[in-house]
């Protein structure tokens, strides 16, 4: 596996995710806080996560995401994924990953609610945390 650090690493949470026919996403209703309504016992989102190598990066890489409280304390895994970044349009340019991951939290767990950070591990490294909160 490589040790060089990708140029970019971006992470946008939102509550649905349109893939269309010429393979763009669309993330709708971006958000940085979630209310759950008091009848429902999980909160649903996704988190797209986009990955920019720096040119000439065509090693294997392994991503990971997880959910973690402000404390550090791991709430959810998604399992490791390997991937090679794709260069669709320059082999001397940047490369590119994106990994849109749906997320189902059991809220009823202690410590659910709250502020947590969604963190994008690459090769055994944190690389990116973004903040999502939870709330009644």
């Amino acid at each position: 596996m490589s040790v060089i650090d990708p140029l970019a690493v971006h992470v946008i949470v939102c509550q649905e995710v349109l893939p269309e026919k010429t393979g763009v996403l669309s993330a709708i209703r971006i958000l940085d806080t979630l209310t759950i309504p008091p009848a429902n016992y999980f909160a649903h989102f996704y988190a797209v996560t986009t990955m920019v190598s720096m040119p000439g990066d065509f090693d294997s890489h392994v991503v990971a995401l997880t959910m973690n409280k402000w404390d550090g304390q791991e709430m959810a895994r998604v399992a490791d994924l390997s991937f090679k970044y794709g260069y669709n349009v320059d082999y001397s340019a940047p490369g590119g990953f994106r990994l849109t991951t749906e997320f189902n939290l059991d809220v009823r767990e202690p410590g659910a609610l709250g502020l947590s950070l969604i963190w994008v591990w690459l090769d055994g490294a944190v690389v990116s945390k973004t903040p999502i909160t939870l709330r009644r």
